[in-house]
């Protein structure tokens, strides 16, 4: 083949081959984006559960902060207060807090 033909088909198979690496590029700069998101939740739910347990702001949580802030947990998602979760109970906490019923039009 002559040098020009060999160019041109080396130039075609990169031009096709472009679209390729932009996906992958764009599959990456979002892959940094989840796993920048995540690191933040991961922040935030530390920066909670350190609020919420280390009740002599140490910067540790003992056994015993930990356990006070599970049964306390517990209590809460006992609607019937029998000593049991039941099933109901955990998923109603699963869905999250309980909205204000939405105003009817008149």
């Amino acid at each position: 083949m002559r040098p020009i033909a060999l160019s041109l088909m080396a130039a075609g198979l990169m031009m096709a081959a472009t679209p390729v690496f932009a996906q992958a590029t764009l599959w990456q700069e979002r892959m940094q984006e989840h796993r920048k998101r995540a690191d933040e939740m991961r922040e935030k739910f530390e920066e909670r559960l350190f609020k919420r347990a280390d009740s002599n702001q140490d910067n540790f949580i003992s056994r015993e902060e930990f356990l006070k802030q599970a049964n306390e947990r517990f209590d809460r998602l006992d609607v019937n207060k029998d000593g049991k979760l039941s099933r109901e109970e955990v998923r109603a906490e699963l869905k999250g807090p309980k909205r204000p019923p939405e105003p009817k039009d008149k």
